[in-house]
């Protein structure tokens, strides 16, 4: 009997061929697909994405999809080599052969689809995934997927804390300006004002850290774990430390005792004065720069207008960059750097005016805090780094804060800690240290003689406000350094600059401050542009 040869037909081919068609179809889609980002938003985001795990299911229904055609294809070189073993296998049951093709199938096909679900952001239809995506919010741990989990969420993530961190510094701004100038209570006094509010902004960290232990399982729900600050210490080796604690119906005594005995609660879970030597050596750089920029911004502040206390502050930007070239290794394109040279230039172009007063200590003091300024946010992620790694024992990995829920979503507990550990110990420090300058400069005796409204409510309500916005600062500016980098968490004060300068000056500004403020948002539109372009480049070269 002749036996047509498998060979000779060009549909044995065909399944060999479409597989590699698909394969690089695939590819060439999630590169096209990879979407916008700034700086490294879109390799975070896609970097922790969870790979599914193979399912029974979805080899049946990958198997189910094959075309008849393929199924036969694959049928005839499986009989041929069923001949061929004859020497050895006398008898052959066709239902061995069926199933090792159907098998063979399977394998195929899994590969194809693993080669589309590695990358489930970018290898989807776009159908598909806005409407995966919306149906997720909706889920278990649904928000914390879409923001940490999708491009689109990301984007949202990141635009979210540039408005935030720039309105509250706009906040802050404004009610200093109330404090120190304007009004019956004025408070020309700014290491004494610098001290309250840090004193302030100390106690709304306890609040708020009290506030999402209180919030930990609704937060978890909603895939927002990472947030819920650590509720106990722990010790060297990153092992919870022993807890002698007694039933739930402790008393408020006890429960205060705890937070100074057992080392429970505070902010960081360590107790309201939680202190470690090593941890308290690695932030200590990041406290000594944060103090002098707050006090000299505050004293340069106190004694300008706001046109000559920009003008005094103009070089915070190009010094960052300057800063994160050196330090940090950063090559920055010739987009980044003409961006921030235009827009930098512009800004002093909008703050230029003539017949005002300047006197020496605000420029100097100006100045100096813009070299401080410049230097915070790279000394505070590296910081941040070294406390994560000391956290996670040699040897050992990041253990993920919630094991219900993906890491990508959650975090990790190593990050979460290191993270309200960073602000526990730069407040304090700063507190610790301010207290003696305070001291010996004198102002304590200039209050007790001559304020005479430290009873006003009014005055301490103001103190709270401008304290509330230095809170959202300060907790906030480490998660817009991480999202984006130093450099673009500093570039968030200049489109701010210009907007506080015309809402200050009640938008009364001549011809030349108008353009330099027109010419500066072009130049900030230029520079989120010049970034996107980045990431995109990025994206492309890591094959994301």
């Amino acid at each position: 009997m002749n036996r047509p040869n498998p060979f000779a037909s060009s549909s044995f081919f065909k399944p060999a061929a479409s597989l590699l068609g698909s394969s690089n179809d695939s590819s060439t889609a999630a590169a096209r697909r990879r979407s916008l980002s700034l700086d490294d938003s879109d390799t975070e985001a896609q970097r922790h994405t969870p790979e599914p795990p193979p399912s029974l299911y979805t080899m049946k229904e990958a198997s189910s999809t094959i075309p008849p055609n393929a199924k036969d294809a694959f049928s005839e070189p499986s009989s041929l080599a069923t001949s061929l073993r004859a020497g050895t296998s006398r008898s052959q049951s066709p239902s061995a052969k069926g199933s090792s093709a159907a098998q063979f199938e399977d394998d195929e096909e899994y590969e194809m689809r693993n080669i589309s679900q590695s990358r489930p952001l970018v290898a989807k239809s776009n159908t598909v995934g806005e409407r995966s995506s919306t149906q997720s919010i909706f889920q278990k741990g649904g928000v914390g997927q879409f923001l940490f989990g999708t491009v689109v969420g990301w984007r949202l993530y990141l635009a979210l804390l540039v408005f935030w961190v720039g309105g509250c510094q706009f906040g802050t701004l404004l009610m200093n300006r109330f404090i120190l100038w304007t009004g019956t209570y004025k408070f020309p006094y700014p290491l004494t004002l610098t001290l309250l509010q840090l004193c302030m902004t100390h106690l709304f960290l306890l609040g708020f850290a009290a506030l999402t232990r209180g919030l930990a399982a609704p937060l978890r729900s909603i895939g927002l774990g990472a947030v819920v600050a650590p509720s106990r210490a722990y010790n060297k080796g990153n092992r919870p430390t022993r807890y002698t604690g007694g039933s739930r119906t402790k008393s408020v005594l006890t429960n205060i005792s705890d937070w100074f005995l057992h080392g429970s609660g505070g902010i960081a879970g360590g107790g309201l004065f939680e202190y470690q030597h090593n941890t308290a050596k690695h932030v200590f750089p990041v406290a000594v720069v944060f103090l002098a920029k707050t006090v000299l911004s505050n004293i340069s502040f106190a004694y300008a207008v706001m046109p000559m206390y920009m003008i005094s502050r103009i070089a915070v930007v190009p010094l960052t960059l300057i800063l994160t070239a050196v330090l940090l290794r950063q090559k920055h394109s010739i987009q980044t750097m003409s961006a921030v040279i235009i827009s930098t230039l512009n800004l002093l172009m909008t703050s230029i005016r003539t017949g005002e007063r300047n006197p020496w200590e605000s420029v100097v003091a100006g100045a100096f805090s813009s070299a401080f300024v410049a230097l915070y946010p790279i000394l505070l992620l590296r910081s941040y780094r070294q406390l994560v790694s000391d956290l996670v024992p040699q040897g050992d990995l990041l253990s993920v804060s919630d094991s219900r829920m993906p890491a990508i979503s959650t975090g990790t507990k190593e990050e979460t800690r290191a993270y309200w550990r960073i602000l526990h110990y730069t407040s304090s420090l700063t507190i610790a240290m301010l207290i003696p300058l305070l001291l010996i400069s004198g102002e304590l005796k200039q209050i007790h003689r001559n304020c005479y409204f430290l009873d006003v409510p009014w005055f301490w309500f103001l103190m709270s406000c401008a304290s509330l916005g230095g809170f959202g600062v300060f907790s906030s500016f480490l998660l817009l350094v991480k999202a984006t980098s130093p450099l673009s968490a500093n570039f968030v004060s200049l489109p701010r600059s210009v907007f506080q300068i015309a809402v200050l000056s009640n938008f009364k500004m001549p011809a030349h401050s108008w353009v330099g403020a027109g010419l500066c948002v072009l130049s900030c539109i230029w520079y989120c542009l010049a970034k996107v372009k980045e990431g995109r480049g990025r994206g492309a070269v890591s094959g994301l």
